[in-house]
């Protein structure tokens, strides 16, 4: 049993341990660093995808990759999507339609914490997301039970307007990180640059600068320990945010 995980902040990571606690021969695999080592094909009869809800949809790098995956055809395949309080439909869709050889979803599941997109709002405080955290564990224990058994439902909705936000933000919306910037505060760890799933960051004068195919997940602003990282003004004063049960190591 494999399962694939995609992490910013380390929510979906969270979930994704808690559920391979509760298998034998359970590997956890980074979706991010399968894709640069093209490690692609996948033989397990139980295949699971963790994942965090951009956008209504799948992260630039889950949408990637799972387009290119080469999966063994009757292999059970559960998702679940980890929102900042939506719900988490169009990317089941989505998957479904990048899979390839007619195989589909199995199982599939909606996990609803806070959301940390600093963007475009206030990321919860700790004591808010443990609490969040908490109100989810049952439902997670459900769903591991639900896939121990191999129950299986149908996808019988359509992705709706959310697939249409979607496509604009990430076909449409260039430059994510356009006004990406890093001040004083830097102590040169370089862990934005470790964190970033699509090497978009490289270190000039012991800054990071940014390359221009940020995928807006906000890993490298979340998980700077000095806050340095800032898109224009409008982040500075907004507190930062990461899973409080993972720490930063587990996240580069």
């Amino acid at each position: 049993m494999k399962i694939f995980y995609n992490t910013s902040t380390g929510n979906s990571l969270y979930v994704a341990k808690i559920v391979k606690e509760s298998f034998k021969n359970c590997e956890l695999v980074s979706m991010s660093k399968a894709l640069k080592e093209n490690k692609l094909e996948i033989c397990e009869d139980i295949i699971g995808f963790i994942y965090p809800i951009h956008c209504s949809g799948l992260p630039i790098v889950v949408n990637e990759f799972i387009s290119k995956l080469k999966i063994n055809k009757d292999a059970y395949i559960f998702a679940i999507g980890v929102s900042g309080g939506g719900g988490a439909n169009t990317s089941f869709v989505q998957i479904n339609k990048l899979l390839k050889s007619n195989v589909k979803i199995s199982n599939y599941c909606t996990i609803r914490y806070i959301s940390n997109y600093i963007r475009a709002g206030r990321n919860p405080t700790k004591a808010r997301a443990e609490e969040t955290i908490k109100e989810n564990e049952s439902k997670i224990v459900d769903f591991i039970e639900s896939v121990k058994r191999r129950d299986a439902k149908e996808i019988n909705f359509k992705a709706g307007i959310g697939n249409l936000a979607y496509k604009i933000w990430k076909d449409f919306y260039r430059n994510k990180d356009r006004n990406f910037n890093v001040n004083e505060k830097c102590i040169s760890c370089n862990m934005c640059k470790k964190v970033c799933p699509v090497d978009n960051i490289v270190i000039e004068n012991n800054r990071p600068k940014w390359l221009g195919k940020c995928t807006d997940c906000m890993a490298c602003i979340n998980i700077c320990p000095k806050e340095a990282i800032n898109i224009g003004k409008s982040t500075i004063k907004k507190n930062r945010y990461l899973n409080p049960y993972i720490k930063r190591e587990e996240l580069i």
